[in-house]
């Protein structure tokens, strides 16, 4: 088999490296969870911020930005945070990953501040939450 393709388990097909499923059959192909916590961390979409209390864990992406000369500068966190507090503006939470400190992370509504010209835009966030071990 030449490097950089994957033998369909089903129908022997041959296909290429990123491919989730068979091009023939349609199967799906087997993947690792990356971590422990990957496999045993589920994702809450569509969750209302305002709900959220003290210790959940969340993951955050989007945010503020700011463009200039067509540029597109993100300002924004991204991440995996625990949630402090909520205020009227956003979320209060210190981060797990890279941002180790605090956070405000801001959901308010879209405004552009006139004097610096940067987009103040809600942040995106999904609710980690543990899986649940049914034996």
């Amino acid at each position: 088999m030449p490097r950089g393709q994957k033998i369909c388990h089903s129908c022997s097909a041959i296909n290429g490296p990123r491919a989730y499923a068979c091009k023939s059959c349609g199967s799906d192909f087997a993947f690792k969870p990356k971590s422990k916590e990957a496999k045993n961390t589920k994702i809450v979409k569509n969750i209302n911020w305002k709900e959220l209390v003290k210790g959940d864990r969340i993951k955050v992406r989007g945010g503020p930005y700011y463009f200039y000369r067509g540029e597109f500068i993100p300002m924004g966190y991204r991440g995996r945070f625990v949630v402090d507090c909520i205020d009227d503006k956003g979320i209060r939470a210190f981060g797990i990953d890279k941002h180790g400190g605090f956070a405000h992370i801001y959901m308010g509504r879209d405004i552009q501040n006139k004097e610096t010209g940067v987009w103040k835009i809600a942040h995106e966030i999904v609710k980690l939450k543990n899986r649940e071990v049914v034996e």
